[in-house]
């Protein structure tokens, strides 16, 4: 009997943390879990989204732009009493949405940097490097969109702990 309600117990523990998650959708099969940190309450219909993949942390950040601007290099995070930090550009899908640009640039971001913007307080600033124009593409973001941050990656590493075993 001792066996039973302990197998009960964790089978209702193991459910809850899937049930309970905020930033994971498990779907069907087991190998079916994203984890995503969305952050669309941006001026200027920008999104930030952050995700794990295999090579690490990677940040999306979309803008929607009159011109078209290029964006391709490593960007810039600046924080109000932070310094300058470099986040490692991967590759940018450009689309057009009704009569603006769409550029949607991938970054690595290691795990501290995403901390860092979780303790950040006022304005966060981006400065994509955009080829295509005369100056950087600045995204301004209220570091409150980033409060959240240290909740989601603890979430991702349990959902997805064999992907950080190697670690």
């Amino acid at each position: 009997m001792k066996v039973i309600w302990t197998f009960i117990l964790l089978t209702v523990f193991l459910w809850s943390s899937v049930a309970s998650a905020e930033y994971c959708n498990i779907g069907s099969g087991d190998k079916e879990t994203s984890c995503i940190y969305k952050i669309n309450r941006i001026p200027k219909n920008t999104q930030i989204i952050i995700s794990y993949t295999q090579q690490g942390w990677s940040m999306l950040i979309v803008v929607f732009l009159d011109d078209f601007a290029m964006i391709e290099g490593d960007a810039q995070v600046k924080t109000k009493n932070g310094e300058t930090q470099s986040i490692e550009y991967v590759s940018t899908r450009r689309d057009m949405t009704g009569n603006r640009m769409m550029e949607a640039a991938l970054y690595l971001v290691s795990e501290q940097q995403l901390h860092e913007l979780g303790r950040a307080k006022g304005k966060i600033r981006f400065y994509l490097a955009a080829t295509g124009s005369k100056k950087d593409v600045e995204v301004e973001v209220a570091s409150s969109n980033f409060e959240d941050i240290d909740a989601y990656i603890s979430e991702t590493k349990t959902l997805l702990g064999d992907l950080f075993k190697d670690q």
